[in-house]
């Protein structure tokens, strides 16, 4: 989880005008992301394309107003309207944006499996790890 002292989730935009843009409020534009999974988003001139969501809760104040005044120059909305309206969500497009995470709990969620022991699937018995020495 990002918290707003340590990003454990990011993505960096490399599309250069992107990356110009959002490197006003972020260095590097490496933003703090929710999840390293996009989601299908509509946003203006792009209909159901994938996005990573910024994490707004990672931001200090500060930084939260700047991405309203980003916003408010890029879709010609007054800023008290941006930020007022922060809160359902910021999309951040997918195309030029690599992510990265070094959240160990969002990767185990990630790589778990609907099933307790994922051999029950099988028709081999399921490894036994309580063995006295330890070893199947």
């Amino acid at each position: 989880m990002n918290t707003k002292d340590d990003w454990k989730t990011t993505a960096a935009i490399h599309d250069e005008l992107r990356r110009e843009l959002w490197s006003v409020v972020f260095p590097g534009a490496r933003i703090p992301i929710k999840s390293i999974l996009p989601v299908k988003a509509n946003v203006s001139g792009h209909e159901g394309v994938g996005c990573y969501m910024l994490d707004l809760a990672a931001l200090t104040e500060d930084e939260v107003w700047s991405v309203a005044h980003i916003l408010s120059s890029q879709f010609n909305i007054p800023v008290d309207e941006v930020r007022a309206e922060l809160h359902l969500g910021v999309p951040i497009l997918a195309e030029g944006v690599s992510v990265s995470s070094s959240d160990q709990g969002l990767m185990l969620s990630m790589m778990a499996d609907d099933s307790e022991n994922y051999n029950l699937d099988r028709d081999e018995e399921p490894y036994r790890w309580d063995t006295e020495d330890g070893q199947p």
